[in-house]
């Protein structure tokens, strides 16, 4: 399938129209529908425009669609750590992947830092153990265990920790931003 063709079929996937697209990009409907079709190339910078519109990357246009397994074990994991948390990676030799699971750790009366992050993209956490507060801009989600929260990640955002126990959370984002 042509990259022209990916593009069309991920725009009705989405539920875009060619105005939709014409409107986040700049580019008239007409360049659009010509690259969709085949009949035109766009520069490296109008195509990345597109998928920027479309939620996708050039490279995951151009990704081979055959279906892929991976299993790590535990000499595969990366962990970051600093004083007061932990951060375990689970899929990080793995390149083009579309999410980042991570396995989170914070000690008692910690948190990820002072400032807040923001990136594309979503994010998911399952707290297992402990109790975790999400803050997300002036709002603070107090999750215990068993319970999960999903949140776009361009909000800002920051975890703590407001207990004396250690919390421990699975944690997924997506796109991958570490």
């Amino acid at each position: 399938m042509s990259y022209g063709s990916k593009l069309r079929e991920m725009r009705k996937k989405l539920g875009m129209t060619l105005e939709d697209i014409s409107q986040k990009t700049g580019f008239t409907k007409s360049f659009i529908s010509q690259i969709e079709n085949g009949k035109n190339s766009p520069s490296i910078s109008s195509l990345k425009k597109i998928c920027y519109a479309l939620g996708t990357t050039i490279s995951e246009l151009f990704e081979d669609e055959r279906n892929i397994v991976h299993t790590f074990d535990k000499k595969d994991y990366k962990v970051l750590k600093n004083k007061t948390m932990s951060i375990t990676f689970f899929a990080n030799k793995m390149i083009n992947r579309k999410m980042e699971p991570l396995l989170i750790e914070i000690d008692p009366y910690s948190e990820t830092g002072t400032d807040f992050y923001r990136h594309t993209g979503e994010e998911f956490g399952y707290v297992f153990e402990g109790t975790m507060t999400v803050v997300i801009g002036n709002e603070e989600h107090v999750l215990s265990e068993g319970d999960a929260i999903y949140f776009s990640s361009n909000l800002p955002h920051k975890l703590k920790n407001k207990t004396d126990r250690m919390t421990r959370a699975f944690w997924v984002g997506t796109p991958p931003s570490f």
